[in-house]
Parts: structure tokens; sequence; C-alpha cells
């Protein structure tokens, strides 16, 4: 939620075993999320934005099977074609988890229109000794209703990096988002 044209700050919380086969484990604490707008976007440079996110995914013990992102600098820029836009963006991270340290992230936003986007990550996941080492790739499709309410349906960890029986899970998440 947009608290002033620079601020945003959110809530989230979830659990794991929700659609399928098994009693549903939600997590202890709910996730927080802070992003300040830094720089606006220009023609000729990108958005700067720092943040906060401790919501990770997958089981909770002491940390998340895939860790949060915790603070972090992104950079993204827009290129608009018609109805299409097209959002690369990179990002430098230091997860605050047990298993702390500096990773980045990177993201691919397409977006058809007012109604639809298809959503790509990656993050190398460095120095976490619960990993396979391959990183996580996720991929989404995104429907947008009402401009800000938005339902994803993704696949996460496309890689197979988790060294358990979670690798290539099913994600759905229905969300609310303002952006700067």
């Amino acid at each position: 939620v947009g608290i002033w044209d620079r601020l945003c700050v959110g809530v989230s919380y979830g659990g794991t075993i929700l659609l399928c086969a098994g009693s549903p484990e939600f997590y202890s604490i709910p996730g927080v999320q802070i992003r300040l707008l830094v720089v606006e976007e220009g023609a000729f440079y990108p958005l700067l934005q720092i943040g906060f996110d401790n919501q990770g995914y997958g089981q909770y013990s002491e940390r998340y099977d895939i860790r949060s992102k915790g603070l972090y600098g992104q950079l993204s820029k827009t290129v608009s074609l018609t109805s299409l836009a097209i959002v690369p963006s990179a990002a430098v991270n230091y997860c605050l988890e047990s298993d702390n340290g500096p990773d980045g992230f990177i993201g691919l936003k397409v977006q058809f229109g007012t109604f639809s986007a298809l959503l790509f990550e990656y993050t190398p996941n460095f120095n976490d000794p619960a990993d396979e080492n391959k990183g996580y790739l996720n991929a989404a499709l995104r429907l947008i209703f009402y401009g800000e309410m938005y339902f994803d349906v993704a696949l996460r960890d496309i890689l197979g990096n988790s060294p358990n029986d979670e690798q290539l899970n099913r994600k759905i998440r229905l969300g609310f988002e303002q952006g700067f």
C-alpha cells in the first residue's frame, strides 16, 4: 500500500501444503515488505529503489527453505512498445536470516496491456548451505484486475535447487500492489 508517493509498505502471510494432500502449515510470523523510491525512472536512467522483505518461501524452522531477500537495492528500466511493456531489473541484497549473507537477483516482467503479465526471476542464492548451488529460477503468469489487484499462477524452483522434495513446486497468489 502506498503511504506516500515514494514509500510502499506491505504485509504478507502464507504457508505450505495449502492446495494438496496433507494438513496446511502456516508461517509463525507474517512477512513485512517496505520499498522506498530513491530515483524515479527517466528517459535515460533507471528507477532505483531500496527495500526490505522478510518473507521467504517453503517451510520455516529458524529460517525459510528459500531465504527472504532481506535488505536490497534494485534498478529497473521500462521499455514500452505499443501495448507491451518490458521491465528488466537487477538487484543486490543481504539476507538477514540465520544463514545470512550477500546475494543478488534479476527479474523480467513482460506486461501485455493492463490485464496480464509474464514474470521471471532468478537468484543465485550464494552462501546457502541448504541448497544444490544452482540458484532459483521462478516463472509466473499474472492476471491483473482493476489495475492493482492480481492473481498469480507460478512455478518455483524450475532448476531443482532445493535439496528436498520441494523442487519445481506450484504457487498461487492473490495480491494487491500499488507502484511508484
